[in-house]
């Protein structure tokens, strides 16, 4: 009877053990280790394209570029990555980059169209991240950190050359994207 229970429980184990394995496996699957990423937001470079690597598992490097309603813009940074012990399909994320994070159009006076730069941090998920999957979709929320020269610069283009702005800047930019993964 020893014998039985001994041998079931060897059993339960094995089967415990390869199933956990299994499951590692799938989420080892799912981690990419680089992408390339198309949407829109201040990590794009605004409607544009970035490319991502994984050092580590946790830890991006990313850089985008893309047009930003006056020209090129662009960003660099780092992503930090909770990744899920089972697949769940959803990842949350850190951001921290530096870029332009303002962007002064005026229409019909272009010269006084001008890009600020700063620092920018952001908080978000990766989901659609499945075993066997081309890509997955991305949102963030970010929160750029703009210098007093936005303001002083727009108060000066009200004041001394009559421009009125339709529109404020929001203390607040979205970002929203589909990364493709890149297989190596």
């Amino acid at each position: 009877m020893k014998k039985v229970i001994s041998i079931l429980l060897s059993g339960l184990l094995f089967f415990t053990i390869n199933s956990k394995a299994q499951d590692t496996l799938k989420i080892h699957e799912q981690i990419d280790k680089a992408s390339l990423g198309i949407g829109m937001g201040l990590d794009y470079g605004g409607f544009g394209g970035n490319l991502l690597i994984y050092p580590q598992k946790n830890i991006g490097l990313f850089a985008g570029v893309g047009y930003a309603m006056i020209g090129a813009g662009y960003n660099f940074g780092t992503k930090l990555r909770l990744v899920p012990k089972r697949t769940s399909g959803m990842s949350p994320f850190l951001l921290a980059m530096y870029g332009y994070n303002a962007v002064i159009g005026v229409s019909n006076a272009h010269e006084y169209d001008k890009f600020f730069y700063g620092f920018s941090t952001g908080i978000g998920f990766d989901t659609g991240m499945r075993p066997g999957k081309a890509g997955y979709w991305t949102f963030a929320l970010l929160i750029p950190f703009r210098s007093p020269d936005v303001d002083i610069y727009m108060d000066n283009l009200k004041q001394d050359h009559g421009v009125e702005f339709k529109n404020e800047l929001l203390p607040f930019a979205i970002s929203i994207g589909y990364r493709i993964i890149i297989q190596w």
